[in-house]
């Protein structure tokens, strides 16, 4: 597993306990996690949402500081569309993605859905309080697996600032391996307006061409998997 990191502006005060809200469609998953939380000082989970609907109601009431959100709801809603509408709203807190799935895909999503922080279910869970400390303090914390990421994926999620927007809709399409003639007619731009956002892209996360965004993995070492970027 590989744990990446860097600081962003954080909306959470130091001095105040974390307001979390946890979402996942499995009742014994957002009482574990709330056991877990709860056993420390600084952490509290002001609400539980089972569904998408009910996740994005409850983090517009709420105002928590995290969302702890699962990726996949089952038939309950789509956890990058609950991260894109959250992430859309004024003041929007910071999101952990808690997910079992570790694909390039999967991990990609998030990133263009503007997720801060992703956590493996595989991943040791004694960790987990201090990750969402340390996404809420303004960091961008992936515990993923490495064997299964491709190099975007951990750029992407180290290299600040987020992509706007605009940015998500022209990566989307990149990462479907579109030209960008295919993004101008598909987003309704001008050749140099695409090439334009495509070049911000890049630059946000750390690539120097398209064609980085597919290569293959780095070899992890067998001694220790787990790195740190950006600290």
């Amino acid at each position: 597993m590989t744990d990446l990191g860097i600081k962003t502006i954080g909306r959470h005060k130091s001095n105040t306990k974390i307001r979390t809200l946890l979402v996942d469609d499995h009742p014994v998953t957002r009482l574990g996690i709330r056991s877990l939380l709860e056993t420390t000082e600084d952490l509290e989970v002001v609400g539980e949402a089972g569904d998408a609907e009910e996740a994005v109601r409850l983090a517009v009431r709420l105002q928590p500081d995290l969302v702890v959100l699962d990726l996949r709801l089952g038939e309950k809603g789509d956890g990058m569309e609950v991260c894109r509408k959250i992430k859309a709203s004024p003041n929007p807190p910071r999101i952990l993605i808690h997910s079992a799935f570790s694909r390039a895909e999967d991990l990609a999503r998030a990133t263009v859905a503007g997720a801060d922080g992703y956590f493996h279910k595989g991943e040791e869970y004694l960790e987990f309080p201090g990750v969402v400390r340390r996404v809420c303090s303004g960091e961008r914390v992936w515990f993923v697996d490495t064997a299964e990421e491709p190099q975007l994926v951990t750029r992407a999620a180290c290299k600040g600032p987020a992509l706007t927007p605009k940015e998500r809709e022209v990566f989307t399409l990149m990462l479907k391996r579109y030209s960008n003639a295919e993004v101008g007619r598909t987003l309704y731009m001008s050749l140099p307006t695409v090439k334009t956002h495509v070049k911000h892209i890049l630059g946000k996360i750390g690539l120097k061409s398209r064609k980085e965004l597919f290569l293959p993995p780095p070899v992890v070492s067998p001694v220790s998997s787990r790195a740190m970027v950006g600290r």
